[in-house]
């Protein structure tokens, strides 16, 4: 839908409630938003400024009309706005969630000659009349939405409060939503650098087997083609019997997966290569909280090790088994040997606390037996370490 206003097709709200929500998956976010705003009330620019509750991160400012600067300036106004924020009169009139009001409101004319916000960054953009409403989010976000215009367009009236009042739910809403991706991305990323400092090749796959991640050693791997290579985007096996093999783990991953309840899964094999080398594979489940989560989401997490793995027991059983590093190295106590009364005198922690851990580490890995856990990861760590 074309948001900007043409020749007898005003912006409606409906055209303005989509576009809130449009703008979280924008590259700059909500500038589609901000435009059709600026637009339907007829002034020069709208913007966003969001900040985190947190001190000392400079707040982000988005335009609906981006401003013509320099990246030198525009770091320098950055640095200022971090700076002197608390002296933005209109962010401090707006203190609660919902409250509105313009700036001439705040400050006569002749007292916001005394301000150095208004000084260093409102006049020199043109700045002179405006219009802002504070919204927040519950998980930190906060900020002032607003409108603007030149020193020689009318003050903002009530129709222009009376529409962003309006607009406030939606924009808040779309506010959590946005704040949610950027948690999301930030894990993401979190994700991305843990699986880079790994040395096994590791892909994330979806439910039909596509892959979503792989880390630095995985590129690798596949980029040489000799062990593994991807057809549609999905990971196989180079070699018959091998891909067969591998295809009869996935199956039977997603067959758990299916079940009610879901029960964890762990599976390891062999690889021959023509090299004689040893090469070993362990596929294991990734739990799926949310079943409505659609079908490009992780679910499976395969490890591919080319016998190269030089790094302690402990860590590499943390790695594969997404454990903590106190499971991890109780795991590991139990693996090569100990009893669960030796290893909480090794820990420093009571027998039933330990065999709490215990009890916690098999319900993850999704065996039900001290045996089959320990059987487990012999298997796992002889065939990939």
């Amino acid at each position: 839908m074309r948001l900007e206003p043409s020749l007898g097709h005003p912006v409606t709200d409906d055209a303005l409630i989509q576009a809130i929500y449009r703008g979280p998956l924008e590259a700059t976010p909500w500038q589609g938003f901000l435009r059709a705003l600026a637009a339907r009330i007829g002034c020069a620019n709208a913007g966003i400024v969001l900040r985190l509750s947190s001190q000392g991160i400079a707040p982000m400012a988005i335009w609906g009309h981006p401003i013509a600067l320099s990246e030198a300036d525009a770091r320098r106004i950055q640095a200022i706005h971090a700076e002197i924020g608390h002296l933005d009169p209109l962010r401090n009139r707006l203190s609660e969630p919902g409250m509105i009001a313009t700036l001439d409101e705040v400050l006569s004319r002749e007292a916001l000659q005394h301000n150095r916000f208004y000084r260093e960054v409102l006049a020199p953009y043109g700045f002179e009349r405006m219009l802002g409403m504070y919204v927040s989010e519950p998980g930190g976000w906060q900020g002032n939405i607003g409108v603007v215009g030149g020193a020689d367009a009318p003050d903002f009236g009530e129709d222009a409060r009376a529409l962003l009042v309006r607009l406030r739910h939606h924009i808040e809403q779309s506010l959590e939503i946005f704040a949610r991706i950027m948690r999301e991305e930030t894990e993401r990323k979190a994700l991305i650098t843990t699986l880079d400092r790994l040395t096994i090749a590791t892909y994330i796959l979806a439910d039909d087997g596509a892959i979503l991640r792989m880390n630095s050693a995985g590129r690798g791997l596949l980029a040489a083609g000799e062990i593994v290579t991807a057809r549609d985007n999905r990971l196989a096996l180079v070699g018959r019997a091998a891909d067969g093999a591998f295809e009869d783990i996935l199956s039977a991953l997603r067959g758990r997966a299916t079940a009610r309840p879901a029960r964890p899964f762990v599976e390891a094999m062999k690889v021959e290569t023509g090299a004689n080398r040893h090469v070993g594979l362990m596929v294991r489940s990734v739990e799926r909280p949310n079943p409505f989560a659609g079908e490009a989401v992780p679910t499976t997490i395969v490890y591919v090790s080319t016998g190269r793995v030089a790094q302690p027991l402990d860590r590499l059983v943390m790695q594969l088994f997404d454990m903590t590093p106190s499971e991890a190295h109780l795991a590991t106590l139990l693996a090569t040997g100990s009893t669960l009364a030796e290893a909480a005198g090794k820990l420093g922690l009571t027998e039933n606390t330990v065999r709490t851990y215990c009890k916690t580490i098999m319900s993850k890995v999704g065996v039900s037996r001290q045996a089959d856990l320990v059987t487990l990861i012999l298997q796992s760590v002889a065939v990939l370490g």
